[in-house]
């Protein structure tokens, strides 16, 4: 009997081992946070008033020009989970190239009816959601949208959304260059689709933050 207890320890120790390897392998593998890329010079200065998902809805007014665009995405840790209550930012320029910063045209978006930038926050799935336009090239730099991600216990993330076909370098190097070795990880390729009786455009974007 002991000789017979003793075998069936010996072997269940000898699959010690092979589960262990197999439950390191089922462990999915940590995902790589989304890269930093320039901030840029036209950060909003003032958010304030009617500040919130949908640029394209301003003082009451909606606006029509340019190609509607939805962006669309998940905040996430580099663990896969969601990260709800994560304070999502964008900013861009309008239909004609121009920011709503005082650096730039000043409020010349707003009083064409776009809103400039939007805020939002992450819901219990860790998505978040915003109404725009595409934007345009500008100055030699390809179209972007900047983004700055915040949440609790993670580091803060400044980036750009950049668009397929259109990733070639503005300039050499510093603000206009941005991550050029890391731009694909950036870059979507917007779908065209049908809320309602409105053609847009949708571009999913997913936002990977790093612990803090």
């Amino acid at each position: 009997m002991f000789s017979t207890f003793r075998r069936r320890v010996l072997q269940t120790l000898s699959l010690v081992p092979a589960l262990a390897s197999r439950a390191a392998w089922s462990q999915p593998a940590p995902l790589t946070p989304t890269p930093q890329d320039t901030e840029g010079p036209y950060y909003p200065i003032e958010w304030s008033n009617d500040i919130d998902f949908d640029l394209t809805s301003f003082r009451g007014k909606t606006y029509v020009r340019g190609t509607p665009m939805e962006i669309v995405g998940v905040v996430r840790a580099t663990n896969g989970a969601a990260i709800a209550n994560a304070t999502v930012e964008i900013w861009q320029t309008d239909e004609i190239g121009k920011y709503r910063h005082p650096g730039d045209d000043g409020e010349g978006p707003a009083t064409r009816g776009f809103q400039g930038f939007g805020r939002t926050t992450s819901d219990s799935e860790g998505r978040y959601r915003f109404l725009t336009i595409k934007p345009v090239i500008y100055g030699g730099r390809p179209a972007h949208v900047h983004f700055r991600v915040k949440a609790s216990a993670h580091k803060t993330l400044t980036t750009q959304m950049y668009f397929a076909g259109e990733n070639k370098e503005g300039g050499a190097g510093g603000f206009f260059g941005g991550f050029s070795k890391e731009r694909d990880k950036l870059t979507v390729s917007p779908q065209q689709v049908r809320a309602g009786e409105r053609a847009l455009l949708r571009a999913q974007f997913e936002l990977v933050l790093a612990v803090g």
